[in-house]
């Protein structure tokens, strides 16, 4: 994730620019919107001129042929206080605090790529909450592999730039595994403490981050309830951990929500959409629109793996083709669980992810027309993914040197396709992707650098990757390795003994 960060342009992230804006606001202390500084616009916030004028970073946006040279470089000593307008002033200043704290010790492109660092690692820390968790689950191989088919390109990008929808993806992930380990040892709570505290801090972060987060909170704990039985509901509240927890987390909760309605007071602050997201409809009817949504389910799917950028930046054809593969199958296995109790998890929150974003879209139409992007609906994308690995957690994890090989072939793939997809976007920024085949161009004239150079980051992307698939292997097939030794070597070995 701070790869990603590394190698995306400044203000190449969706929104980014306005999120950028809010976090350094909101940490020098500018945490409320005041009458006179809202101008139906966005907030109007003092922050150094470098952070208030980055909108000039955007100038390759919408144009995948542009590459990022084009952007001016952001001076170091321009900290002059300036106004800067951010359409993100009414949203709750947990996320921009820890976020905007970097800015306030570094000044220029190192300030915001320190802020970006920042943001990578508190979205891969739930993350990494949310695989431990199921790690803990008596049959956890199943629901990981599910896991670690959700982790599709298009989640490491999001989770690297400055925008709280990174951590609302990563707390909601978190939060599920933690339900559904909570659930599963309802009755010796004492062994899975890490979870309990993982629900607490999840549950908080998204009552925190996004007044739409609480959404998400919800689905994940319906499905959760759905994934096991009535007296593992009931259980966990006899529980001193779980009422303590959920004691203190009300109270977060609480005042998220209490900020969420502070805010329907507050001067009037919403931003226009940028160009090229916004969709002006005119008078279309809320039930239309639900339609519409509907009628769009499997377009978003793109955006789940990977439609980096402003939307502007897809990743090829074959990384699709891959990720679809890996979900259809993902489907199939679910459909081969015979008993209907293990399916229904799954089955509703499939549902969720066409029916939720649909009705949001249509009660929000007649307002700010067609805004859905697929990046709003990842954290049920993900609750759906590991939910299906819920239902056929109990199926036999084969064993043996087929089940082996099967199972490098496909991290090799994945290692691959997630390298190619890497690159690719390293591509559209480094020289435009224009109708023609410049791969060449990347290595005799960039036009544009990340830090460490592109060449650099693949290196150590790719690295980073074969070093997860190692670890994943040897956590699915104990003891074995997924470099496995030639067999001549053994043979000569045994033959020289």
């Amino acid at each position: 994730m701070i790869l990603w960060s590394l190698a995306t342009p400044l203000m190449a992230y969706p929104d980014e620019p306005v999120h950028t804006i809010k976090a350094a606001a909101v940490a020098r202390g500018q945490i409320f919107v005041e009458e006179g500084k809202s101008f139906g616009h966005g907030v109007h916030v003092q922050v150094p001129s470098y952070i208030a004028n980055l909108q000039s970073q955007t100038c390759f946006t919408f144009q995948r042929d542009k590459p990022a040279g084009c952007a001016p470089g952001i001076p170091t000593d321009d900290n002059y206080l300036s106004i800067g307008v951010t359409s993100a002033g009414l949203y709750n200043p947990m996320y921009y605090w820890i976020v905007g704290f970097p800015s306030l010790l570094m000044s220029g492109a190192p300030a915001i790529f320190a802020m970006r660092i920042v943001s990578a690692l508190l979205s891969a820390l739930f993350y990494a909450a949310g695989f431990t968790a199921l790690a803990r689950l008596r049959h956890p191989r199943w629901p990981i592999v599910a896991a670690a088919v959700g982790m599709t390109p298009m989640v490491f990008f999001l989770a690297s730039g400055i925008n709280p929808n990174s951590l609302e993806i990563a707390a909601t992930m978190a939060a599920f595994c933690g339900f559904l380990v909570v659930l599963e040892n309802s009755n010796q709570l004492a062994v899975v403490r890490p979870a309990v505290i993982t629900v607490g801090l999840s549950s908080v972060a998204l009552a925190n981050t996004r007044s739409v987060s609480l959404v998400w909170l919800l689905c994940a704990v319906v499905v959760a309830f759905l994934c096991y039985r009535w007296k593992d509901v009931t259980a966990i509240f006899r529980n001193k951990l779980v009422l303590l927890t959920v004691g203190i987390t009300t109270i977060g909760v609480f005042l998220g929500m209490l900020w969420n309605v502070w805010m329907l007071n507050a001067p009037p602050s919403a931003g226009a959409a940028p160009l090229g997201i916004s969709n002006a409809t005119g008078d279309i009817q809320p039930y239309r629109a639900f339609l519409t949504m509907l009628d769009r389910s499997f377009d978003f799917v793109a955006q789940y793996i990977g439609v980096m950028g402003w939307l502007e930046s897809s990743l090829p054809q074959g990384v699709f083709m891959f990720w679809n593969m890996l979900l259809m199958l993902v489907l199939l296995f679910v459909f081969l669980v015979r008993r209907w109790r293990l399916q229904i998890g799954f089955l509703v929150a499939l549902g969720m992810l066409v029916l939720v974003p649909s009705a949001m879209q249509a009660a929000l139409v007649s307002s700010v027309g067609f805004i859905w992007q697929g990046r709003y609906s990842l954290p049920l994308f993900l609750i759906a993914v590991i939910a299906a690995g819920m239902s056929f957690r109990f199926r036999h994890f084969p064993r043996g040197r087929p089940a082996e090989s099967m199972t490098r072939l496909f991290l090799g793939a994945a290692v691959l396709a997630h390298v190619y997809g890497f690159l690719y976007v390293l591509r559209r920024y480094v020289v435009g992707i224009p109708d023609y085949g410049n791969w060449q161009t990347m290595i005799t004239v960039p036009g544009w650098q990340p830090p460490l150079t592109w060449e650099g980051l693949t290196i150590i992307y790719a690295a980073a990757l074969l070093v997860a698939a190692y670890m994943l292997f040897g956590y699915l097939f104990p003891g074995r390795t997924f470099f496995p030794r030639r067999r001549a070597a053994a043979q000569i070995g045994a033959s020289a003994g």
